[in-house]
């Protein structure tokens, strides 16, 4: 039987995540216990020899409720089968997830598009990618590790020859599958993608129809628009529209989201330019400066008011007090990003790493500095392994080395921002004069916290 619920184990916590939702509720470790003898005996536990429900042991509210929209009440037996309990595993890590939660796994290079700002150069696929068995291999270990959701992206993954198969092998996993996608499909495509067994469509769009087509090409908005046509006829995915920013396309942010709130779009996330790939050939001028980022979070905040179905998420969101570090239905990044902490990258070509903005992208060009944003190959090495290692991953766990100190002590920090990128400090690395110095010596260039009046009110219950 197929699980529709993982309930794992942490060091210190737990997780139970429902794959119908693509949600994980964190519990504590007193009703991680309580909730993994309910899943041992089917809806029924014994304590001191009394019988008791989950209900008498104060189990959240939301989780409480979500429990109950399954069907998984105490002496509800056939639901608690499709439960699948993940203990802790021996030698977990103690500064990070003790299994990603998610992975984002380029299944290939190739790409029906060559865009402008393309953080990996996708268009081609590269020599000696993973083969049909290596990739099914990954969603093997995803499975038996207690991944929640496997996020297949490239290039453009649905060019993948085997695609149907990779989905099909990981649906019958119990892993939710989501796919990072340019959303240009061929009309046989768009027959049977939505009935595909992908439970959420992550498509990219980039300005108004002129705006987005100069970034990804003639007639990509137009195909993007009919495929957001298709899928709302599917009212049980999830899409989300992802944008990235910069100064060429700032001023059409308002069209986007139009375009998710006329269309039933859920979410907009909107990612700022990152000097990466083929943004450094064409596009590193479009960056914002930091009074061009305050003002693009200033219009973001607009937009919310005026779109209030629509779910906005960026980086370095500063301006709303109630805003928090995530709104993921499963990464908290409440310390840092997800990457490496809660969160990983599968390469096209096995290669494990943090971040996909990261150098590991190009293992080709990997130097003594940026050989430490790969964690290892999966020809080498089974993930497990990988992951529990945390020496492979100082760059992303090791924060007091690499967080910049003035992160460390910032009034947002772990509040509304999880603090400095390590990637964009590694760029900024390479354009300094004296390029040994550490990646914390270098603060993202997109942080505008020192622009903020120091009267700017501190939302009630920040402690500092």
């Amino acid at each position: 039987m197929t699980s529709s619920h993982v309930l794992r184990q942490e060091t210190n916590c737990g997780f139970w995540f429902i794959r119908d939702e693509g949600r994980a509720f964190e519990v504590n470790v007193d009703t991680y216990a309580v909730l993994a003898a309910l899943v041992r005996g089917r809806g029924h536990v014994r304590k001191e020899g009394h019988r008791f429900t989950a209900g008498a042991t104060a189990l959240p509210q939301d989780l409480t409720a979500a429990l109950q929209r399954h069907g998984l009440t105490p002496g509800a037996t056939p639901g608690w089968d499709t439960v699948r309990l993940i203990p802790l595993p021996p030698n977990p890590p103690t500064d990070a997830a003790v299994a990603p939660k998610r992975i984002y796994f380029e299944i290939t290079r190739a790409c029906n598009l060559a865009c402008r700002h393309c953080f990996n150069n996708s268009h081609f696929p590269l020599p000696h990618e993973l083969s049909l068995d290596e990739i099914l291999d990954v969603n093997r270990q995803a499975e038996e590790m207690g991944v929640f959701e496997i996020r297949y992206t490239g290039g453009e993954c649905t060019r993948h020859p085997d695609f149907r198969a990779i989905v099909d092998d990981a649906r019958r996993r119990g892993l939710y599958v989501s796919i990072g996608t340019n959303g240009v499909y061929s009309p046989e495509q768009l027959e049977w993608l939505p009935t595909s067994g992908v439970d959420w469509f992550i498509i990219s769009l980039d300005g108004d129809r002129d705006t987005n087509d100069a970034i990804r090409g003639r007639g990509s908005y137009d195909a993007v628009m009919t495929t957001l046509a298709a899928l709302a006829t599917h009212p049980h995915l999830r899409v989300r529209l992802n944008m990235v920013v910069a100064r060429n396309n700032v001023a059409t942010i308002a069209d986007v989201a139009q375009v998710a709130a006329d269309t039933g779009v859920a979410s907009l996330n909107l990612i700022p330019l990152r000097p990466y790939g083929r943004a450094t050939r064409h596009m590193t001028q479009a960056m914002f400066s930091k009074a061009d980022f305050y003002a693009f979070i200033s219009e973001v905040n607009r937009l919310r008011v005026l779109h209030p179905h629509v779910d906005f998420s960026t980086t370095i969101d500063l301006l709303d007090p109630t805003k928090t570090t995530s709104h993921d239905r499963l990464v908290r990044k409440h310390r840092t990003c997800a990457a490496g902490i809660e969160a990983c990258v599968v390469g096209p070509l096995g290669h494990v790493y943090g971040c996909s903005y990261s150098p590991a992208s190009f293992p080709d060009t990997i130097d003594e500095t940026s050989a430490a944003f790969i964690a290892g190959s999966l020809r080498d090495d089974p993930l497990a392994t990988i992951w529990s290692e945390s020496a492979r991953w100082r760059a992303f766990r090791d924060l007091e080395e690499f967080k910049h100190p003035k992160c460390l002590t910032c009034r947002h920090y772990t509040i509304r921002c999880s603090g400095s990128c390590q990637i964009m400090a590694y760029y900024e690395q390479t354009k300094a004069a004296d390029p040994d110095s550490p990646l914390s010596a270098f603060c993202d260039p997109y942080c505008f916290a020192d622009l903020l009046d120091e009267a700017w009110p501190s939302p009630e219950g920040d402690g500092r």
